[in-house]
């Protein structure tokens, strides 16, 4: 069981953290936004550093990538808890 809990933490975690931060780097193909630095920013401070006219892209594109974390994580734990059931 604790395994199970180990390994759901370590595999899920990154491939989330892997699959947002894709999702932002997108970004860079789509407009003129640095990806790298709305990555090194971070969700809190965005605001201040990115121009007005850039952050609705850069929301979405964070909205997108939130998403696609969650289409991930549910099934990672719904299989998590199956694995501790049997």
């Amino acid at each position: 069981m604790l395994m199970c809990h180990g390994l759901a933490g370590a595999y899920f975690v990154t491939a989330t953290q892997s699959v947002f931060a894709n999702s932002l780097l997108r970004l860079g193909t789509a407009s003129d936004i640095d990806p790298i630095q709305v990555l090194a920013t971070g969700a809190s401070e965005i605001q201040h550093v990115s121009r007005s006219s850039y952050l609705v892209t850069v929301l979405h594109a964070s909205v997108f990538g939130i998403k696609d974390v969650f289409v991930i994580s549910f099934p990672g734990a719904a299989f998590t808890v199956l694995c501790e059931t049997a």
